[in-house]
């Protein structure tokens, strides 16, 4: 009679780790919502009681007997691991999510650890960190959780212009925060650009170049009205065409002393002004001054009618097709559009990448199905992204990704007079533009 006592305790016991079992798994396969947290703490008070319900007959019996229940010993080990001991940091990535989204660091407040520090800058500047971050950073799409275990979360997030990106939170016993990947990656990055930008040419300078060169000055028109302007530089008309398009903040001037090199070359050129830039070289955008007076949007994606515009500018004018040349986000949009349009015979990508988050397809699939000629290079920092993007696609003899030996530039900033490394860039260029001429 005792016997059967001590049996029923157990299986009531195992009936409770199972059930808290079923409530973890749930959770960590996203079928059970992870902020209620009523179901959460329920999940631990079962395992719990489960847990001391079947361990309390396993002391009683003999060695022999607790030996001999292998499936209990599992079920004890597996719940103890699963239920007892995993982490929900919901309620934190939660509140990381709102201060971006209200751009509000406080409501992180209660979250925070004393020790919350982002290397190198001292421990004391850490909330003015926090709040520039904050404040400061393009609009957050989505924040998500994809994995948690004990003091840790890796959250994936998607920020507009930025893209997706992935990294750790990490948490302390408390459960408050004392690590933030993201926002070091974003402060490494940005003392490593310092860095590059001490030691590089900041503009192009086309006073320096032995060649006479002269531009006129174009303006049409985008498909919703938005007048485009551009420079022209044109030296046969006979010679093949290339499109020139700047990249984030910048305008038409990022070719100054790249477009004459390449009517040297033997190309007709239009820099243009796209609608997502600004002013640089203390030279206005034209483009994107004239979509904020007619209050229309000026993020990245909102640049592709520019280009389009500009492609059948160019097609209409010499009867041939172009070759579409992008620097960093103009550089995505143009092998998006480089791969479909059939206006355009060839690509050239300075600095690729997923700039759009989850706006558009990856670059990755544009890469597995373009058949055209395209130049893709960046600087030697972003190579291993933009190979992973290219992925194991055989590439055929007009397809070329070219990776500097050296630091090399984000760009087409890498050609300018006088950057360091500039000719290996040119070289590799200029082979690429002889073998589809």
């Amino acid at each position: 009679m005792k016997h059967k006592k001590l049996t029923t305790l157990q299986k009531t016991g195992a009936f409770f780790i199972i059930t808290g079992a079923l409530i973890t798994l749930g959770s960590l396969f996203s079928i059970i919502n992870h902020e209620n947290e009523l179901l959460e703490d329920l999940r631990s008070f079962i395992t719990l009681i489960g847990c001391l319900l079947y361990l309390a007959p396993i002391y009683l019996r003999k060695i022999k007997a607790f030996k001999a229940n292998k499936l209990g010993v599992f079920l004890i080990v597996f719940c103890l691991s699963c239920g007892l001991f995993a982490q929900d940091y919901s309620k934190q990535v939660e509140a990381f999510k709102e201060s971006f989204n209200k751009k509000d660091a406080t409501l992180l407040n209660p979250f925070i650890s004393l020790e919350l520090k982002f290397d190198p800058v001292p421990i004391e500047n850490t909330p003015a960190v926090l709040n520039n971050i904050v404040t400061n950073l393009p609009k957050l799409n989505t924040l998500e959780i994809i994995q948690t275990q004990k003091g840790q979360a890796k959250v994936k997030y998607d920020f507009e212009m930025l893209g997706i990106r992935e990294s750790a939170i990490h948490f302390d016993t408390e459960g408050k925060i004392i690590r933030i990947e993201l926002i070091e990656n974003l402060i490494n990055q940005e003392i490593e650009a310092q860095k590059k930008l001490k030691e590089s040419i900041q503009q192009p300078n086309p006073e320096k170049l032995d060649t006479t060169f002269t531009f006129n000055a174009i303006e049409f028109t985008a498909n919703d009205g938005l007048k485009i302007y551009g420079k022209l530089y044109e030296t046969d008309k006979n010679k093949p065409v290339i499109l020139l398009c700047h990249q984030a903040n910048y305008n038409s001037f990022e070719y100054a002393d790249i477009a004459p090199r390449l009517n040297a070359l033997g190309y007709n050129c239009l820099a243009i002004d796209q609608r997502s830039g600004g002013g640089f070289a203390d030279l206005p955008n034209l483009t994107h001054n004239n979509a904020k007076e007619k209050n229309l949007a000026t993020n990245y994606l909102n640049a592709q009618p520019d280009i389009q515009a500009a492609i059948d500018y160019l097609h209409d004018k010499y009867q041939t097709q172009i070759i579409l040349w992008g620097s960093s986000y103009s550089s995505s949009l143009a092998l998006m559009e480089g791969s479909k349009n059939e206006k355009v015979r060839a690509i050239i990508a300075f600095s690729p990448g997923d700039y759009f988050g989850e706006q558009v397809p990856s670059l990755a699939s544009v890469f597995k199905t373009l058949d055209k000629p395209f130049f893709v290079t960046s600087s030697k920092q972003e190579a291993h992204t933009l190979m992973t993007l290219i992925g194991d696609n055989k590439l055929n003899n007009n397809q070329i990704q070219f990776i500097p030996e050296l630091e090399g530039f984000h760009g087409s900033k890498a050609l300018w007079v006088d950057q360091k490394g500039a000719e290996v860039y040119w070289e590799s260029l200029i082979a690429f533009l002889t073998k589809i001429k």
